[in-house]
């Protein structure tokens, strides 16, 4: 989201991002350099998060808006979608099928399906992904293809001393992950196609899979 927000700026987009807090927090900051709107979060249901709050306060960001952004999968946006009844240009982000929760997927299947036809756009990040996933082939009619990318000039420059620490540390060569540790992440495949190699795997972040990886 940090990276999407960064280019709209430089495309001359004003975005404003919606999330849910989970340490209860309400408010809106703009200290990035766009704007986060956070409300609290009441629960959470297989990694699906909840919130009263965010009904009203998506439908007053959603009626000023040129573009609404949605991020799949998060099954409460699409219920929020549907009930604040936006009429604005959307598209979707589509990150991952989902996996795991086959059972709950069952009961989800037609506000998902409904969701997804409604929607003007789906952007997946990988040409693999789209083809492989079932769910974006039933609407490949409106997919785009958009890769993930890094802008270098998005972040200050780093000083020869960190640099010195760091391949101190770990030498010249490995491979770096940052990100939430999540399973559908696949740093298990990672971790796997590394032992082919000689180089380090370095892991930055935390979540739920952590203790997969890390030694107590």
């Amino acid at each position: 989201m940090h990276q999407l927000a960064l280019a709209g700026q430089k495309l001359g987009i004003d975005a404003e991002v919606l999330s849910l807090s989970r340490d209860g927090f309400s408010g809106s900051d703009g200290s990035l350099g766009y704007t986060v709107h956070r409300v609290p979060r009441q629960f959470e249901i297989a990694s699906n998060s909840f919130s009263l709050g965010a009904f009203a306060k998506f439908s007053e960001l959603a009626e000023k808006a040129d573009i609404v952004h949605y991020h799949f999968p998060w099954p409460f946006m699409d219920l929020v979608h549907f009930v604040t009844r936006i009429k604005k240009p959307s598209i979707v982000t589509y990150h991952s099928d989902i996996i795991r929760q086959k059972k709950l997927l069952t009961l989800y299947r037609p506000l998902m399906n409904q969701f997804l036809s409604s929607v003007d756009r789906i952007v997946s990040t990988s040409e693999n992904y789209f083809r492989t996933s079932e769910n974006l082939q039933k609407f490949k009619s409106k997919v785009s293809i958009i890769p993930i990318g890094i802008d270098d000039a998005a972040y200050n420059p780093v000083e020869s001393k960190n640099l010195d620490y760091w391949r101190g540390k770990f030498g010249s060569k490995f491979f770096l992950f940052v990100g939430v540790l999540r399973y559908y992440k696949g740093l298990h495949l990672l971790l796997e196609a590394a032992r082919e190699t000689n180089w380090l795997v370095v892991i930055v972040g935390a979540g739920p899979s952590r203790q997969n990886y890390v030694k107590s």
